[in-house]
């Protein structure tokens, strides 16, 4: 049948090959997992992997467990007692807080009063200025009269005018520095019950948010990288192109064989000397069926050969028990010297 054109490859099995491949990696994984599992000692302790016999795979069932030295042990039980303490005289001091929450508004009776318009600290600036605004009237009334300007004259009312602007510009100065006086202290009252107020809350805080325990340090071990497994899929699409390769180079080669064959004729031809030969080789013929049996023990076939149906023997089955009826071609194919087996079929 080798005639007949190449049967074409298999197709690759691509979900075999990406099943296989998904499984490699998944081996790789675990191996890496594994290799990460390294139990630690040190002095301040250890730190194990273990796992649950009865885990029903091995990934499953994985524990670790971190042990202190006796020394780290007692380290971390009496930092944890001082917590409680701490704890405790925090809970001690919500009273305090708790009184405070329930009444958080700033007491106004204990803080420095607002002043009206500046005046009260206006009055104790203007003690001061009043002796000395006198004494500037009683100068500038002195030096008028003694420059012979009358009281009443516009040179006195003029005068008078800008000692009044004067004495005006002394008293909002004065208005504006109680005021601002007075704000300066009630802003620092506020401040002072504010710090009253929160300084429980703080502390309680400061007690609730001590020092924490640190437990010790395990050496950070390097992760494994996780490799790849086989790649199936790759290989199993490079195999399948191979394949094709050599399949669409079979077909190849068999169609310019048959070409050529086809140029000798359907039938059978002469042997160089001169005895009537057909072409029996198996690879030119296709369908072969056995139909019986040939006397000299070797089969007899039914099949198609250069596109028609013929019956006759195979060249390699006659060159076992009869060489000298088998010749071979220039072109490498085999014929059978039909009347030395004592027949004349092609």
């Amino acid at each position: 049948m080798c005639s007949s054109s190449p049967s074409p490859p298999p197709a690759p099995d691509y979900a075999g090959a990406a099943e296989a491949t998904a499984s490699g990696n998944l081996e790789a994984t675990r191996a890496a997992t594994a290799a990460n599992r390294i139990n630690q000692y040190t002095p301040y302790g250890s730190l194990t992997y273990s796992r649950d016999p009865n885990a029903a795979t091995p990934d499953e069932g994985w524990s670790a467990t971190q042990t202190l030295s006796p020394e780290q042990y007692q380290i971390l039980q009496r930092n944890q007692n001082l917590s409680t303490g701490l704890l405790g005289t925090a809970e001690t001091g919500l009273g305090k807080v708790n009184e405070l929450l329930s009444n958080p508004t700033i007491d106004e009776s204990r803080l420095a009063q607002m002043p009206i318009s500046g005046q009260s600290v206006q009055d104790a600036i203007m003690s001061r200025l009043e002796p000395q605004i006198g004494r500037q009237r009683e100068s500038l009334s002195q030096n008028l009269a003694n420059q012979g300007i009358p009281i009443g004259s516009e040179a006195w009312q003029n005068s008078m005018t800008d000692q009044g602007q004067r004495e005006n510009d002394l008293l909002t100065q004065a208005a504006l520095q109680g005021i601002n006086t007075g704000l300066g202290a009630r802003q620092q009252g506020i401040q002072e019950q504010a710090f009253l107020q929160d300084r429980p809350l703080n502390v309680v805080n400061a007690l609730r948010t001590g020092s924490q325990v640190t437990s010790p340090n395990f050496t950070n071990v390097p992760q494994q990288a996780t490799t790849t497994g086989p790649n199936y899929l790759g290989a199993a699409q490079q195999q399948g192109q191979w394949d094709q390769n050599t399949y669409n180079q079979g077909v190849g080669s068999n169609n310019a064989m048959m070409s050529g064959l086809f140029g000798l004729g359907a039938a059978g031809l002469m042997a160089p000397t001169g005895t009537f030969a057909g072409w029996s080789d198996r690879r030119l013929k296709s369908n072969i069926r056995r139909i019986g049996d040939h006397p000299l023990g070797i089969g007899i076939y039914e099949y198609d050969i250069f596109g028609q149906h013929d019956v006759g023997v195979m060249a390699d089955e006659v060159e076992q028990i009869m060489p000298a009826a088998v010749m071979v071609q220039p072109s490498g194919y085999k014929m059978v010297n039909y009347a030395m087996l004592g027949g004349g079929n092609a």
